[in-house]
């Protein structure tokens, strides 16, 4: 298989995995505190004044939840690539911050969630990149397969 095959599909399930703890999080804080039932996301005024009305802990899950996505996505697409493996950790980690970044924009959160996010993110993603290139690289051979 290509390097660069192998290059895409490693940040590819980086950000599958990212997906998932992303899902994981939004779950945690929809258990925690729950949007109203029939909130309109049209509605920008109706969308602030539920997301203000979160308690902390919700919204502290939240950021935490955006913070494990970029570092375990990193890890992964760090721990699976061939090669440039520290650069696929931060590329899957991009993902997960352009993402945050994108919803922090579109929906209205507290100013507070902006810095924290986008630290958490950054820092995290470090981690899990240095974390993931530091383990062995994988071994891919067609009599395993």
């Amino acid at each position: 298989m290509p390097t660069a095959l192998r290059q895409f599909l490693a940040v590819a399930g980086g950000i599958v995995a990212a997906l998932v703890v992303v899902t994981l999080g939004d779950r945690l804080a929809g258990a925690i505190a729950p949007l109203p039932k029939g909130l309109d996301f049209n509605d920008r005024t109706a969308v602030a004044a539920a997301i203000a009305a979160l308690p902390l802990a919700a919204k502290l899950v939240l950021v935490a939840g955006w913070a494990a996505a970029a570092a375990l996505g990193a890890w992964t697409a760090a721990r699976t690539a061939p090669a440039r493996r520290t650069a696929m950790g931060w590329i899957a980690a991009g993902f997960v911050l352009a993402s945050t970044i994108a919803n922090l924009a579109m929906l209205p959160h507290p100013a507070w969630m902006w810095p924290a996010a986008i630290v958490g993110i950054v820092a995290a993603g470090a981690l899990g990149a240095r974390a993931g290139a530091g383990a062995a690289p994988p071994t891919f051979t067609p009599e395993a397969a």
